[in-house]
């Protein structure tokens, strides 16, 4: 009898045991949940009423168009646009959209997009999101989903009233079993000024916007800007056609947590941009590029020439630069040791703050001409809002190598492409010739390189190359190159090309003339290097 009592008790206790083990697990595993998803909570007061630009996403949706975009519509909350994409829907979808906007879109909320067809829904989603404002708070939905109640708006405000809430991750609905289920990565709502952080390479692969669904390519970015400032929502927002699949979190880029608030309009800060241009034995060549400088460059913070004068005679005629041009920071290189100097000082003028506060850099050879207006700090602006890595003024659409088919539309009369899509100097990222950059993005590349010329330098920088990030440029090219003589690659010695020395070009300037480059004014050019027979006129 007591051993029956004794397998009783210890039948019993193994079902205690038992039991508080599944509590204790499950408590564990709520509290491992709780705090890798980081809820928010809607405690914050009110302020304001953001404002809110539901972007939905479509294709093939005409069963549940009208009632996604009526549950969008009828949100009890005022300050809210929508862009509704159709993705080239092959279905009815478009005209029933069209119809239904007609007779329920009184307010005019509503942006009907319907998608070229070889654009892909991450083209159309990056194009959208860039149409907005920093501030305004992007809602994603797909054609197919629909808000689950007419005060998600409204709640959505409700916690994005906490400064630090940047992004959120709401629990949804099942459409089909009215379920709750939760997808910890899936962030549908999110700053527009957050998203603007993503390099546009990241939409890109072989000079094409990515065909993937728009969510492997943006939450894992997301994620990472974001850092500590995304948040879960328990409360459950939306209603799905079926459990989201996490995105992969794994990234070959990675990102650093922004450390500014993503709703200030960073676009807008002015920049200071610098220019930096090479000469070797060439003054008057160096004359008419800084006349063209002169002429065209808009915001330009300083100007620096790093020169070569291999005697007297070409220091001569430097001095008579200088004279003219009294604002161009002058730096000659040794003439013990003009090949040990050039780095450090190309260095020193970038990248040391005593000498320069710009965070941007333009390069330049001296047998360069500018031909048409270049504002820098709009170009600045554009690598800012794009992510993209330089701007290549010598490139244009008129260009007979131009990337007709791998060019991408930034925006009117500004294009992109990617470096490993092309061919020629179009596949050179790393370039000396009339190009912008970030001094951050190309801090590390200096670091360590030897080089004791522009070509030099320019050969060791392109030799590990990233050809999968991005270049700017203009419809128009801003510059030309005369190559009258041409500079050696291993010697920065000038070469003869036409028929004309450096020797005979410095005894033209001796005698007080210079280039006559009005001919080039808007000069139409097909190769970035053009034949032109220079006329002289007095200086």
């Amino acid at each position: 009898m007591k051993r029956f009592f004794l397998i009783l008790f210890l039948i019993a206790m193994g079902f205690i045991l038992g039991f508080g083990y599944r509590e204790i697990k499950a408590e564990v595993q709520s509290k491992r949940e709780a705090k890798a998803r980081h809820t928010a909570y809607a405690t914050q007061p009110v302020m304001e009423k953001k404002g809110f630009v539901v972007i939905i996403s479509a294709k093939d949706d005409a069963s549940y168009c009208e009632q996604n975009i009526l549950s969008v519509l009828s949100q009890d909350y005022e300050n809210y646009r929508v862009i509704y994409i159709d993705n080239g829907s092959a279905d009815s979808t478009a005209k029933k959209v069209h119809t239904f906007l007609q007779n329920h879109d009184f307010d005019g909320r509503v942006e009907f997009v319907r998608s070229e067809p070889e654009a892909s829904e991450g083209e159309n989603l990056y194009r959208a999101v860039h149409s907005c404002q920093n501030h305004e708070i992007v809602v994603l939905l797909r054609g197919d989903e629909f808000f689950a109640q007419n005060r998600v708006l409204e709640k959505l405000n409700h916690y994005f009233a906490d400064p630090d809430v940047w992004m959120v991750a709401s629990d949804e609905i099942l459409y089909s079993t009215y379920d709750k289920v939760r997808s910890p990565c899936y962030y549908q709502a999110f700053y527009s000024g957050l998203f603007k952080q993503i390099k546009l390479e990241e939409f890109l692969s072989e000079g094409k916007f990515r065909k993937e669904k728009y969510e492997k390519i943006l939450f894992p970015s997301l994620k990472e800007l974001s850092g500590n400032h995304a948040f879960g929502i328990v409360e459950p927002l939306f209603i799905c056609q079926e459990k989201r699949e996490s995105p992969s979190l794994e990234r070959k880029t990675s990102y650093p947590s922004m450390k500014e608030n993503p709703w200030h309009n960073f676009s807008k800060d002015e920049e200071r941009v610098d220019l930096l241009v090479f000469s070797c034995n060439r003054p008057l060549q160096l004359y008419a590029f800084l006349e063209s400088s002169e002429k065209y460059l808009e915001n330009l913070h300083r100007l620096y020439v790093i020169y070569r004068a291999g005697n007297d005679h070409y220091e001569k005629g430097y001095h008579e630069i200088k004279k003219d041009f009294p604002n161009v920071i002058y730096i000659r290189q040794s003439i013990e040791n003009p090949y040990e100097d050039f780095a450090p000082t190309v260095r020193k003028v970038i990248f040391d703050s005593d000498v320069s506060s710009a965070r941007y850099i333009m390069f330049a050879l001296d047998d360069f001409i500018l031909k048409e207006s270049l504002d820098l700090n709009e170009s600045a602006r554009l690598l800012k809002e794009t992510g993209a890595y330089g701007f290549y003024f010598c490139l244009g659409n008129h260009l007979k190598t131009h990337p007709i088919e791998n060019r991408i539309l930034i925006q009117e009369g500004v294009y992109g492409w990617q470096f490993s899509s092309m061919e020629g100097e179009w596949s050179v990222p790393n370039s000396v010739k009339m190009t912008l950059f970030k001094k951050e993005d190309i801090y590390s590349d200096f670091l360590y390189m030897k080089f004791h010329n522009p070509n030099i330098l320019e050969a060791l920088w392109n030799e590990s190359a990233d050809l999968f990030r991005v270049g700017l440029y203009y419809d128009r090219s801003k510059a030309v190159s005369l190559p009258l003589n041409i500079v050696m690659g291993n010697e920065w010695v000038p070469e003869k090309v036409t028929n004309i020395s450096t020797k005979e070009l410095l005894s033209f300037f001796d005698r007080g003339l210079k280039m006559d480059i009005a001919p080039l004014d808007q000069f139409e050019n097909q190769t970035i290097e053009i034949d032109f027979q220079p006329e002289f006129t007095k200086r």
